[in-house]
């Protein structure tokens, strides 16, 4: 009977500690994705002279929703581009929209966003548009929702973190961007 006891304060332990290596360990491969992306986007930069562009290009007409992120999408996996691009396996498409054709080398005309480890797209703003709000469909436990969403300001100065540079925003564990747990590069 004590031993039964023992045992299950053990694992009451167990899952109560694991639960919080599980958050870390999605925590940690978000800031993994944002640092690679990071590095993607200075090589972009250095092949083609310029950030990415955080707008769809025109003719390309699916709404504000994720806008944003699927600009960099494109970007990144413009079948013109010859640099290195993210992992496949990052794509998420939490608004479902498609294109009428084909717009990277990829064979689905889906239009992706670049995903945080809870499935959220990655927001990216670009410099020049640290003041637009982006639309964005993200949420917790794979239930998006649409919200609003811009570039993250430093809480000293109110001027915008990264100025001349550019911003990649997860919105965390609970989904919702502005909120304490945002993980924001570089």
């Amino acid at each position: 009977m004590v031993v039964i006891v023992i045992v299950g304060i053990l694992m009451g332990a167990l899952l109560t500690s694991g639960g919080a290596l599980f958050r870390d360990s999605k925590k940690k491969q978000t800031s993994v994705r944002l640092d690679t992306l990071a590095t993607l986007i200075r090589e972009y930069r250095q092949i083609e002279g310029v950030f990415p562009s955080d707008r769809l290009p025109s003719g390309v007409n699916t709404g504000a929703m994720n806008a944003k992120p699927e600009a960099l999408f494109l970007e990144l996996f413009a079948e013109k581009y010859s640099g290195q691009r993210p992992n496949q396996e990052w794509l998420v498409n939490t608004d479902g929209d498609s294109s009428g054709k084909a717009l990277t080398f990829l064979e689905s005309r889906e239009l992706f966003e670049i995903g945080d480890a809870w499935g959220s797209p990655i927001l990216y703003f670009h410099h020049l548009h640290y003041g637009e709000v982006a639309q964005v469909m993200a949420g917790p436990d794979g239930m998006p929702y649409e919200q609003e969403a811009a570039a993250a300001k430093n809480e000293t100065t109110g001027s915008y973190r990264q100025p001349n540079n550019f911003q990649l925003i997860s919105a965390g564990e609970d989904g919702e961007f502005g909120t304490d747990d945002d993980i924001i590069k570089p």
